[in-house]
């Protein structure tokens, strides 16, 4: 299940603004629909970046929302539009994770790698989706990684198959998910979809028997997005 957030689109001397009242998401752009693209980025990222479960939406309608903020748009022409988060690429997140692993700058690894930092910033924006094999192995060359490329499979999971996250932290977790038959049929490692987000599961993790349940399993996890 994908979450959608109400978002309210309202012209402007300069073009149009949007903004997503549940999560003070804000787009300002020259047209509507570059300012719904833009909202629906500033979602995934938002998302990306909570510490805890996703907010689940309740506005469908401006009139859902509370009084001050449908009195603030008055008489106003506004478009409502429900907006879902953008598709963020598992490549440029990791891409950023280690350079800021490095510690190392944009510009100082750009140099080593002998692109213009713009190239490598390119590389490391999750919407991002063009990336070249040669300039990631320049990249894990100058960074001392190694460039793993696997085709994994990716299985859409029913709402609330995943049960939790435990420790690990939100980007890192081990995933406790029920034993449906989507996961049961398929092979680790393995990219599952959910309503908390998109994750790769890499292999099952030791049970731990104060916590074991069962029809369900604890998986090694990594956040994609």
């Amino acid at each position: 299940m994908t979450l959608a957030y109400l978002g309210l689109i309202t012209p402007t001397p300069d073009g149009y603004a949007g903004l997503l009242p549940e999560l003070t998401v804000l787009a300002n752009k020259k047209t509507a629909e570059e300012v719904q693209e833009a909202l629906s980025q500033g979602l995934a990222l938002h998302l990306l970046d909570a510490e805890q479960v996703r907010p689940k939406p309740w506005a469908q309608r401006l009139t859902d929302l509370p009084a001050e903020i449908q009195n603030a748009y008055g008489t106003r022409e506004v478009k409502e539009v429900l907006i879902i988060p953008a598709p963020l690429n598992p490549v440029s997140l990791q891409v950023e994770r280690a350079l800021a692993a490095s510690g190392l700058s944009y510009r100082e690894v750009a140099r080593r790698m002998g692109a213009a930092p713009a190239a490598l910033v390119q590389l490391a924006d999750p919407f991002y989706w063009d990336h070249r094999v040669t300039s990631l192995r320049q990249l894990a060359e100058v960074l001392n990684l190694t460039l793993n490329l696997e085709f994994v499979s990716t299985v859409e999971l029913p709402a609330g198959t995943i049960l939790g996250h435990l420790w690990g932290g939100i980007t890192a977790p081990k995933l406790r998910v029920r034993d449906v038959p989507e996961m049961m049929s398929a092979e680790l490692p393995l990219i599952v979809r959910s309503e908390l987000g998109t994750f790769q599961l890499s292999r099952k993790a030791d049970p731990d028997p104060q916590l074991d349940r069962t029809g369900s399993t604890i998986y090694d996890a990594r956040k994609l997005g």
